[in-house]
């Protein structure tokens, strides 16, 4: 199926969500968020079909990410899901005005993980 970045500052997120999308015939490359240019190098080194981010991470904010994502030549179409444990709407409407393909509150669980992708990857 599908090439999908998961980047999430959390170990046991990413391969949760690695084991989800596997699961569901996707090829995960977990993206470990040292820093904001590590992460672009990764994405522009190895296609993906989507990035799905965690919105809150200390070396790499997602809406950072995002932003960085619609700058980039190569990355500026890049559909991406954000994942967030919080409920922050300013956050959120900034996100959706960036272009984001969807968003998922955390805990997420492997369905609805898998079901947002398929949305992500079809718009």
């Amino acid at each position: 199926m599908s090439r999908i970045a998961v980047v999430d500052d959390s170990r046991l997120v990413r391969a949760y969500s690695a084991g989800a999308l596997r699961a569901s015939g996707h090829e995960p490359v977990e993206v470990d968020p040292t820093s904001l240019s590590d992460v672009l190098k990764v994405l522009r080194d190895t296609p993906v079909a989507l990035l799905m981010a965690d919105c809150l991470m200390p070396d790499c904010p997602g809406e950072s990410l995002v932003r960085a994502c619609r700058e980039d030549p190569v990355l500026k179409d890049l559909p991406i899901l954000i994942v967030s444990a919080h409920r922050d709407e300013g956050s959120l409407n900034r996100l959706q005005q960036l272009g984001i393909s969807g968003f998922l509150f955390k805990p997420v669980e492997a369905s609805a993980l898998v079901g947002k992708v398929a949305e992500a990857l079809e718009s």
